[in-house]
């Protein structure tokens, strides 16, 4: 046991080593001061680790989370992204300091990935030579998957989970236990409620295979049946995470296109040179490509394999094993076919003989060809492979490289499993192949992971912004997108900010529409007018410089006449739909459009046609004004809006937007704060348009906005709003918190029922005098979840105890008789849905 165990540590110690070694090399933390967060795990995971450190320090609530989205719930979020027992380790460093704590984490996850790979490795073929061994197990633990996608940290759970998962799946097969199987598959979709689909259908699809192709007729019954068992025995035990969290899901704008348009507007064949180096990031991972299957049991893996390779190549496949849409990281179920070649190069090499000592000199001379390509490639083209950290595409020239030294990699691979049936010595051959991973290794985990280091300065400057004194409830904002949208939540303030695909899809429309910059699932308070911010609360306003600036807006929370906002708003010009509201709420507008002087946009059908040329603007400015631009078309949820970089714009001859909207800024556009001069505004159109939205508004005075929206004292403490509230006959209390299923709200200790206002927030009824307030949350499912998980957990138990009971044995017979049949059909669906009706939609598109 101790020599056992010492080997699963030594898979673990390697991985480490060689992930040390590379660390040393690009100053990575704790080998240096870089960070190797780049895109999402800046953009989102580390603000949310440091929200969640937040959650569990007390200081932010599970369900009503102040700091996304404008109030949310944090529990769909926490189990979608930061679900792993490591992530606790947040609890005990400074939130600066998790840029750092994630290098870390990932060597320990990739270790660990290694190390599950020996546990299932030695259990299934124990009497492989030990070189050979460490090379399947670091292998796996630094693979494609795990190097191009551990910015998303919580997938590197599902990764070392996987060996773990499929050795209680051989014990099911081998002996009829499924508890191993059950108790994994419910982690899975603990860690990560979103990818356990992915094993799921997995589980279907090689459930079917193994049990009809491996076992005889007599156990299909009980194997299949232990099978359904324990994937509802772990679904329904673990329904508190998924029905909630799919019901955020199902709510959020992600959700908002469908199947059927994604796989048409898609391509037949995947984008190869970012899909392919999942694969081919560890080379023994084709072997069922090659070499011939010696057993029903490599029969089945090799068909597995096929099955999980098809989706990389295949787009309209590839999208539904994705649910249907993914913008980036396009092979999510990745580790499955990884782990499926190197079981089959497991079986392939111990079924070899030890039929001689014989140790060919040329074997170790061919290993000469990949390490001079890969040193070649790491010193004269490092700049093309590594164009992954820097775009999530590997380009062109870059996958050329690549495929150039991966080609050597398999020469060698295929020759070594050559000179296997030719005599050469077992352990010599398998030192050669623990010699080809490390070599991919030390050329692939520079490429995906070294080049990655940096310093997060920008990010690491805002986290020492000076804190604001202000005990109240309120939201702040940046000026601009001088940072991530999620790092103001995870500093510990109220934002409208939020980026996650839980973003809620009302949420996401009122900020486009109010005119605040979003794109894809991301919104934030940046752009707006200053009457959008009184409205919505964004008390403080951040620079680039890090100075907090008062907006004039009060703290969460207005006492408005009952009636004075509207239910809905309307698509079409953001800045006279903020003008309307303001005349409901003061009585008067405060906006003044003007005309251009030069150029005239036309009205058809509701939107405005806007040619190319130039729109001049000569605006009288007396006392102090503000102005504002904007250009909107429509709602959407794309990366690049058909509107994108169509204006430049010039005020007093200078350019402030050379293109407008962007990505990082495509909500109202502020032109200045003007004074006793004329202000020229030069709007240059660059391609033909229609839009909903266009022109040049001027803000004087928001006072009467202010002196209108009379302030309730309101706080957050412990997940919830409380506080009182004093008003007049027919006033009600303006929340601008989006209304949720489950939310429920007091007065006076009476539950009431808030109308819905501007598309998504609450307007409280109140009575007249004054009243206590409290608005708390339990999202939609929860206590549903809560109930079935603690019902199935209880029924386990008496299943248990009472297994041989008569009627217990009558219904396990009964459902080993359906089972085959049932998981029959699930693969035929499973098969017809994921695999051939992408396809046959695709085609029907082309025609």
């Amino acid at each position: 046991m101790r020599k056992v165990c010492l080997i699963h540590f030594s898979a673990a110690l390697c991985c480490a080593a060689l992930l040390s070694v590379i660390y040393t090399v690009f100053g990575l933390y704790p080998f240096g001061g870089k960070t190797l967060s780049w895109c999402d795990m800046s953009q989102q995971v580390i603000p949310l680790l440091m929200e969640m450190k937040e959650v569990f320090t007390g200081k932010a609530g599970w369900f009503l989370n102040m700091q996304n989205a404008g109030g949310m719930s944090f529990w769909g979020v926490f189990f979608f992204f930061l679900a792993s027992p490591l992530h606790l380790s947040v609890l005990f460093v400074e939130k600066a300091d998790i840029y750092l704590l994630v290098n870390v984490l990932v060597l320990i996850k990739l270790s660990l990935a290694a190390s599950t790979a020996s546990i299932f490795f030695r259990h299934e073929t124990p009497s492989l030579e030990l070189p050979a061994h460490l090379a399947l197990c670091i292998g796996y633990g630094l693979c494609g998957y795990g190097l191009m996608y551990y910015q998303n940290l919580v997938w590197l759970d599902i990764l070392y989970l996987f060996p773990l998962t499929m050795l209680g799946f051989v014990k099911l097969m081998e002996k009829g236990r499924v508890c191993l199987l059950a108790v994994c598959f419910a982690l899975n979709i603990v860690f990560n409620y979103y990818l356990s689909y992915m094993l799921l259908l997995g589980m279907i699809i090689f459930g079917t295979v193994f049990i009809f192709r491996c076992a005889t007729k007599e156990r299909r019954g009980e194997l299949a049946g232990k099978l359904g068992f324990g994937a509802i025995a772990a679904l329904l035990a673990t329904a508190v995470v998924w029905l909630p969290s799919l019901l955020q899901c199902l709510s959020s704008a992600r959700t908002g296109g469908g199947v059927v348009q994604s796989v048409q507007s898609g391509r037949m064949f995947t984008k190869m040179g970012t899909t392919l180096p999942v694969l081919l990031c560890t080379i023994g991972a084709v072997t069922p490509l090659f070499v011939p299957s010696r057993s029903a049991k490599t029969g089945a893996i090799r068909l597995c394999w096929g099955i999980t390779v098809l989706p990389i190549l295949l787009e309209p496949v590839n999208k539904l094993w994705h649910m249907g849409s993914y913008q980036a990281f396009p092979v999510r179920y990745g580790y499955m076919p990884i782990f499926f070649g190197l079981w089959y190069l497991a079986l392939s090499l111990s079924s070899l003989p030890e039929s001689s000592k014989h140790r060919p000199k040329w074997l170790a001379l061919i290993l000469l060809l990949p390490a001079m390509l890969g040193v070649y490639i790491l010193y004269t083209h490092f700049e093309e492979i590594s164009s992954y950290t820097s775009t999530l595409w590997v380009s062109d020239k870059g996958f050329l490289y690549l495929s150039v030294f991966w080609l050597a990699c398999l020469a060698v691979l295929l020759v070594v499993c050559f000179a296997h049936t030719r005599g050469c010595s077992r352990r010599f051959g398998s030192r050669a192949l623990l010699a080809l991973v490390l070599l991919q290794s030390i050329v692939q985990v520079p490429a995906f992971i070294g080049s990655a280091a940096n310093v997060p300065s920008n990010s690491l400057s805002v986290l020492s912004a000076p804190p604001i004194d202000d005990d109240s409830l309120y939201r702040v904002k940046q000026d601009s997108k001088f940072c991530h949208v999620n790092l103001l939540g995870g500093m510990g303030y109220p934002t409208l900010n939020h980026y996650t695909s839980l973003t809620d899809a009302r949420y996401l429309a009122v900020m486009k529409k109010l005119g605040y910059s979003s794109y894809w699932m991301e919104t934030s308070g940046c752009c707006g007018t200053l009457v959008s911010d009184i409205l919505m609360s964004n008390k403080y306003v951040i620079d680039g410089s890090l100075n907090w600036t008062p907006t004039g807006s009060g703290g969460l929370g207005y006492i408005v006449p009952a009636g004075a906002l509207p239910e809905n708003l309307e698509l079409g010009d953001r800045i006279q739909l903020q003008n309307e509201l303001c005349e409901r709420i003061t009585g008067q507008p405060l906006f003044t459009r003007y005309e251009p002087v030069e150029g005239l946009p036309l009205e058809q059908n509701g939107k405005i046609a806007l040619e190319e040329g130039v729109f001049r603007y000569q605006i009288q400015v007396g006392q102090r004004e503000t102005l504002y631009f904007d250009a909107f078309d429509c709602i959407s949820t794309n990366l690049r809006e058909a509107i994108n970089d169509g204006f430049s714009i010039k005020v007093n001859g200078e350019e402030v937007a050379e293109n407008y909207p962007t990505q990082r800024c495509n909500g109202i556009f502020w032109l200045g704060s003007f004074e006793n001069e004329t202000v020229t505004v030069e709007v240059a159109v660059k391609k033909r348009m229609r839009v909903c939205s266009f022109g040049v508004w001027g803000l004087k005075d928001t006072k009467p906005l202010t002196d209108s929206l009379v302030n309730a004292e309101l706080r957050y403490d412990k997940g919830r709003i409380a506080g009182s509230v004093e008003a007049q006959e027919g006033q009600v209390l303006f929340l601008s918190v989006p209304q949720y299923s489950g939310m429920k709200v007091q007065v006076n200790g009476r539950v009431v029922h808030p109308k819905q206002v501007l598309d998504c927030f609450m307007e409280i009824p109140l009575s007249t005098g004054r009243s206590e307030i409290i608005v708390s949350y339990i999202p939609a499912g929860l206590l549903p979840g809560a109930a079935i998980s603690a019902s199935t957990i209880v029924l386990l138990v008496l299943c248990r105890l009472f297994c041989k009971k008569r009627l217990a044995v009558k219904l396990k017979a009964t459902w080993y008789r359906c089972a085959p049949v049932l998981l029959g059909l699930g693969f035929g669906i499973a098969i017809m849905a994921v695999y051939l009706f992408p396809v046959i939609v695709w085609i029907a598109g082309a025609i």
